[in-house]
């Protein structure tokens, strides 16, 4: 009788035991949240399908505060150029971050379904922008880190 005893007051003790960082919230920024690299494939931007994979464009997302960001937008193809974008506002919501430039949205970083470079589907963190502008300076992307 003694040994179940000791067993279950033992699992018991085990099961109540836990990391203090299971209860607390999270306390980094969601600027912190977004900052990396993120690359695109011809899975997730079907018109970049006539692209090499070595020529891929992407994208870096620099901190600037806990609220803002600077993007550098890379390609190479058919000309290499970067964009750079800077005091892009960042807001956390349910669902997400949202990117914000001059009060309009361009973009989010939200979990969705992604596809690896080899087709392999997953749930993933989608970085999606739409910048509007003249044809030369047009941007759409998507891609994950």
């Amino acid at each position: 009788m003694k040994k179940p005893l000791l067993f279950c007051s033992l699992i018991g003790a085990l099961s109540g035991c836990y990391s203090e960082t299971d209860i607390l919230p999270e306390s980094s920024s969601p600027a912190s949240r977004a900052v990396g690299l993120y690359r695109t494939n011809f899975y997730l931007d079907p018109s970049s399908v006539a692209i090499p994979a070595d020529k891929m464009p992407y994208t870096e997302l620099r901190a600037e505060s806990d609220s803002t960001l600077t993007l550098t937008y890379t390609k190479f193809y058919p000309t290499p150029s970067s964009q750079f974008i800077q005091h892009i506002l960042v807001r956390q919501q349910s669902d997400g971050i949202q990117f914000e430039l001059a009060g309009a949205a361009i973009g989010t970083l939200k979990v969705d379904r992604i596809f690896t470079n080899n087709g392999m589907e997953k749930q993933g963190q989608l970085l999606r922008l739409t910048l509007p502008g003249d044809s030369t300076n047009n941007l759409n992307f998507s891609g994950i880190q």
